[in-house]
């Protein structure tokens, strides 16, 4: 299985470490108090995580690279522009296959790990790994996309941290917290789950979750494997979705079943994808046996105040 969605779902890490106190076990015996309290943790931790380690916030500028020589910096002869405040010309990005060097203009500060660079070449990764470089309040580093390579610039003084004032949410409500059951199939299928690209990312299915709200049956296909993994990954869609939640759908992160094949969907941790903070991100989409027929007001609205230079 392609564990592509891990990559994405990064910026969530430490969310999901931190959530040790979902147990299937006490699910059942949790009162509304008890589980408002769970959510709104859970909540705090996200919006902290949004405002510290993670980019998407932050993001100022994804640029695809082609074999070749790419002037950057903030001038608007560049072929790479910047945001206004970087310097007017910062220096060349070279593409030659898939050796990506950077060389710096003269009296032009980059840094590498704290160190003054002229030139270098990068290996692909992230904020965490790979080749960072830094000008300024910038910070860029080399995305690996399935064989096409971008730089993802980073602001760390972006107008969105200033302005950022959390995330509209339904309010919580313990029926939109519901049992499921997971039904493996016999044998994985494989799946393909579309994004905002048009590229269909291609994984594997181990069963779908069925559940029943208001009387109605409902199933989902989660990803991760039952178990290996101590999470289930959903991207869902519902009819919220272009009115009160983001048009391309929302994601959950869920136990893996129990012995009895039995877990418990959280619609109240229904999270937006990082594309409703930037144009600078690439999202999957619902597939489509996870489009739910049905409105679920529950987790996290659509964020409508991102800023821009």
């Amino acid at each position: 299985m392609i564990n592509w969605h891990h990559l994405l779902a990064t910026f969530i890490a430490i969310l999901v470490l931190s959530i040790a106190i979902i147990g299937c076990n006490s699910d059942q015996e949790q009162t509304e108090a008890e589980h408002a309290k769970e959510v709104n943790k859970w909540h705090q931790v996200r919006i902290d995580n949004l405002l510290g380690p993670e980019d998407w916030l932050k993001l100022a500028g994804l640029y695809e690279l082609e074999n070749g020589t790419h002037s950057f910096g903030s001038d608007s002869t560049n072929d790479f522009v910047f945001p206004p405040k970087a310097t007017p010309s910062i220096g060349t990005i070279i593409k030659k296959d898939t050796t990506i060097t950077v060389q710096v203009d003269d009296d032009v500060v980059v840094t590498h790990e704290q160190d003054t660079i002229s030139e270098i070449t990068m290996i692909p990764g992230n904020a965490r790994s790979g080749t960072v470089l830094k000008h300024g309040s910038f910070v860029w580093y080399l995305l690996d996309r399935r064989g096409d390579y971008y730089i993802r610039l980073v602001d760390e003084q972006h107008p969105n941290l200033a302005a950022f004032d959390g995330i509209d949410r339904f309010s919580i409500d313990k029926k939109w917290k519901v049992e499921a059951e997971f039904k493996p199939f016999k044998k994985p299928k494989p799946i393909t789950v579309p994004d905002i690209l048009n590229e269909g990312m291609q994984d594997t299915l181990y069963g779908m979750l069925q559940f029943s709200i208001n009387g109605e049956k409902y199933s989902l296909a989660p990803l991760n494997h039952p178990d290996k993994d101590d999470k289930f990954f959903i991207i869902f869609g519902d009819k919220t979705n272009g009115e009160s939640t983001y048009g391309g759908g929302r994601y959950i992160y869920i136990p893996t079943p129990n012995e009895d094949n039995i877990t418990y969907i959280d619609f109240n941790k229904s999270y937006n994808p990082p594309c409703v903070f930037t144009e600078y991100a690439t999202c999957p989409l619902p597939p489509a046996q996870n489009k739910l027929d049905i409105a679920i007001p529950a987790g996290e609205k659509m964020f409508k105040d991102a800023q821009t230079y």
